[in-house]
């Protein structure tokens, strides 16, 4: 479960970035109180540095496997998968399919009911477009 606040923060913190928050992502960790736990910090931070370093090519990766295009995704559902497709893609400590179930979980508590079957969807595309396997 502590990774799972960690990665609640991440998506937290991409969400904030929207609507121009400048906060280091240590500060904002602390700000919205979760995670807890120093190793989660350190978890959140990773998520939250990687997915910024990356972003141009993970939205990219949404706009080609969002079936409607990306510009009709909630902020928040973007920003899920902005996070999630960067521990998929990028990140590799943890199983593809643990990955993909913890977003669908973030997106259970952090957006409409909806929209863990795009999360779901567009994490699995972009897993199989990853590793065709």
């Amino acid at each position: 479960m502590s990774r799972r606040r960690a990665r609640t923060a991440a998506v937290q913190y991409i969400y904030a970035k929207e609507f121009g928050n400048r906060d280091e992502p240590y500060s904002f960790i602390e700000f919205v109180g979760k995670p807890k736990k120093d190793n989660e910090k350190v978890f959140s931070k990773k998520l939250i540095e990687g997915t910024l370093k990356n972003l141009s090519y993970i939205d990219s990766l949404i706009k080609n496997y969002a079936e409607s295009g990306d510009d009709i995704i909630s902020l928040v559902d973007k920003a899920i998968l902005r996070v999630g497709i960067y521990e998929l893609l990028f990140l590799k400590e943890t199983h593809p399919v643990v990955v993909i179930n913890e977003y669908v979980d973030v997106a259970k508590e952090l957006s409409k009911e909806s929209s863990k079957s795009l999360i779901n969807a567009i994490l699995d595309k972009v897993y199989k477009g990853e590793y065709d396997e």
